[in-house]
């Protein structure tokens, strides 16, 4: 199986890759979270990860367009 393949059928998502999504920085991806606008769990590490779900639905409520 290709690694790609893997990384697409994640079903949690990095900061970065929901900053691409929706066409903003990092630094705001951590201020919805913070704020509790997007869902997201810690890692041991300090990085965050967001769950497919919690994130589909952020962007139905907030009304992000997407970069796609």
């Amino acid at each position: 199986m290709s690694k790609s393949l893997v990384k697409s059928q994640a079903e949690y998502l990095t900061t970065g890759v929901v900053a691409q999504l929706c066409g903003v920085s990092k630094v705001t991806v951590l201020r919805w979270i913070k704020k509790g606008h997007l869902n997201a769990f810690r890692l041991p590490e300090g990085h965050y990860r967001i769950n497919k779900k919690d994130f589909s639905k952020f962007v139905v409520k907030y009304k992000i367009p997407l970069d796609l």
